[in-house]
């Protein structure tokens, strides 16, 4: 992906950090930082690891959520004797083109420090690649690494990285009227599209989008819809509609709380028969990851779903405005590799199949390699 502007980015060069050099920052020139577990330059021609980290993330509302720094994350790098050459965003969907380009160099193990938009955008780049992909928190919800069993606590999260469990997960692609693109966490067609969109907007510090946030829920109805569901046809009236790749989406919302990364299908959860108050009572019941179970849900399984109502609806996908329906939700089947960490007293990882063990920087064809999109 080139910059907006149109113009070919130049070829990345490593920058060379002295020991004594402690101090790491985010270069304009798009250099990446090689780091040795020393502190000092590698002596390696190309390092098997690099961080793409956000030194944005961890912003609500334009309050910090998360204070940690480009340094920070260098510093832990050293402490775990992980060499790697670092790079960081500077714009939107800039991780997704650092990945491209990372895959493209050979780097077998990709680390992300950012959010969930960040994960998704490198995660993007790695489908139906060897690379394998690991999580440092930075965000404020961090629905992915919630899934994956992988700490908030970057030290923790960082022996997840060297433990070298992978799982090799679901992806989905969405197609709307607009545009098209991949998630993780899942997609939706109704009402909860347009809070995503008028949420996200609060979250950047943008306040004027509460007034008409209040007015959007104010005047939302049900919405006759026809859903197909792989070979099977429904007609429904619906608030919304979630097509689940994981169980959490949003703030954690637990909207699909038995969806697994890796079972090789999407939890279709389609909300029918709630008034526009009693849904918004369910989501607030479930946020943060807590399960609530109500029977107005209608419940499928599939691997491609697409969403027709009478009149348009908005869409999204991994709480990203996508436009308006029609929609389609197409499931890639084992597409990713990703290291995962054993979870917590709450539940381990969001998969159906045992993680396979890598060696530290070994090639992520050991965890599964290319696959189809079948």
């Amino acid at each position: 992906m080139s910059p907006r502007d149109g113009t070919t980015p130049p070829t990345p060069r490593k920058l060379h950090v002295k020991a004594a050099d402690w101090h790491v920052s985010c270069p304009r020139s798009r250099r990446p930082l090689s780091l040795s577990a020393t502190g000092t330059r590698s002596h390696t021609i190309e390092s098997r690891t690099c961080l793409i980290i956000n030194p944005a993330a961890g912003q609500k509302a334009g309050v910090t959520t998360n204070p940690v720094t480009v340094d920070d994350v260098r510093d832990l790098l050293v402490r775990h004797g992980i060499e790697a050459d670092v790079l960081c965003t500077e714009r939107a969907e800039h991780a997704t083109e650092l990945a491209r380009n990372a895959v493209r160099d050979g780097y077998e193990r990709i680390l992300v420090a950012g959010g969930d938009g960040t994960v998704a955008e490198v995660a993007e780049s790695l489908i139906n690649t060897r690379a394998v992909l690991g999580i440092l928190p930075l965000g404020s919800v961090m629905n992915v690494a919630r899934m994956l069993g992988i700490p908030r606590e970057l030290e923790a999260a960082m022996e997840v990285v060297k433990a070298g469990q992978v799982a090799r997960i679901d992806a989905g692609k969405a197609t709307a009227a607009a545009k098209s693109t991949y998630f993780l966490e899942g997609g939706g067609v109704g009402i909860d599209a347009g809070l995503f969109a008028y949420i996200n907007q609060i979250d950047r510090g943008n306040w004027r989008s509460l007034r008409p946030l209040i007015t959007f829920v104010w005047r939302y109805r049900p919405r006759r819809i026809r859903l197909r569901l792989d070979d099977e046809r429904l007609r429904v009236s619906a608030m919304m509609v979630t097509i689940a790749n994981g169980p959490y989406l949003g703030a954690a919302l637990t909207l699909a709380p038995d969806a697994k990364l890796d079972d090789r299908r999407f939890d279709v959860r389609v909300f029918t028969r709630f008034s526009k108050f009693e849904l918004i009572r369910h989501l607030i019941s479930i946020t943060g990851g807590r399960r609530s179970y109500d029977p107005k849900i209608l419940t499928r399984r599939a691997r491609v779903v697409e969403v027709l109502p009478n009149h348009p609806m908005m869409a999204h996908a991994d709480s990203r405005p996508l436009g308006s329906t029609p929609a389609r939700f197409e499931l890639l089947p084992a597409a990713i590799s990703i290291l995962v960490g054993p979870g917590d007293a709450t539940g381990g990882p969001a998969l159906v199949h045992q993680p396979t063990r890598i060696h530290a920087g070994a090639s992520g064809m050991a965890a599964g390699g290319r696959v189809g999109t079948g």
